[in-house]
């Protein structure tokens, strides 16, 4: 994960907040009301404002396959039907709303991920608070293969290893050659400089060079050269 930037709510978040019809007082309704908003304008200013990577595990994302269909899913950091006071009233916050992948929903494998894991538990981690995700680290495990994301606040690291459960799959292995594809392509630029300064200045031209699609598990570059 990552701290992402929010930028202006699309139009149909707020026509269909300030609706006359529109009520948050229950799962239900708020439900309702969620389903009638422009989703493909919402997946749209999601991915743009998060560069095209998944708030939670920072896979690539789209708004629509090669079909036209839905190819992501719009996540509630506080789900409408989280067990708490005033959950569905959040349900066309623009802060609240995060953009997923699919996590893995249209495969039969068991390990599911980020929103489709997270199913109506809300979480403490916010990537849309500044300097959050800053709290959050990477560790080899052992004879384990790959990254693993956690935490030390004992909450976030549930919301990480266990309701996201950003630790299962290939998760931990994508984040390991991504981390090892960019020290390539930084030794192939400069092949006689080493170690995390020399990383750090290749960076800034690295991604500024990606545009606006960030590279794929952006974070664990971000922490990996921070570290």
């Amino acid at each position: 994960m990552r701290d992402i930037v929010k930028g202006g709510e699309p139009r149909t978040i707020a026509d269909t907040r300030l609706a006359t019809t529109t009520d948050l007082r229950t799962p239900a309704r708020a439900r309702a009301a969620f389903d009638q908003l422009d989703k493909a304008a919402v997946r749209a200013a999601l991915v743009k404002e998060q560069g095209w990577l998944c708030a939670f595990c920072m896979i690539r994302i789209r708004p629509e396959d090669d079909k036209g269909a839905a190819a992501m899913r719009i996540a509630h950091r506080v789900p409408i039907g989280a067990p708490i006071e005033g959950a569905s009233e959040q349900a066309l916050t623009w802060n609240n709303l995060l953009g997923s992948c699919e996590g893995r929903e249209r495969s039969n494998r068991p390990d599911k991920t980020c929103d489709v894991a997270q199913r109506s538990i809300p979480l403490t981690v916010d990537p849309t608070t500044p300097g959050a995700c800053a709290r959050l680290r990477y560790e080899r495990r052992d004879d384990k293969r790959g990254l693993f994301i956690t935490a030390e606040d004992p909450a976030q690291k549930k919301d990480i290893e266990e309701t996201l459960k950003l630790n299962t799959g290939d998760l931990p292995e994508l984040r390991e050659a991504a981390f090892q594809a960019f020290c390539k392509l930084q030794r192939a630029h400069a092949p006689k400089e080493y170690g995390k300064p020399a990383r750090r200045a290749y960076f800034a031209m690295w991604v500024k060079r990606e545009g606006p699609k960030l590279p794929e598990m952006l974070g664990v570059i971000e922490y990996m050269i921070r570290e």
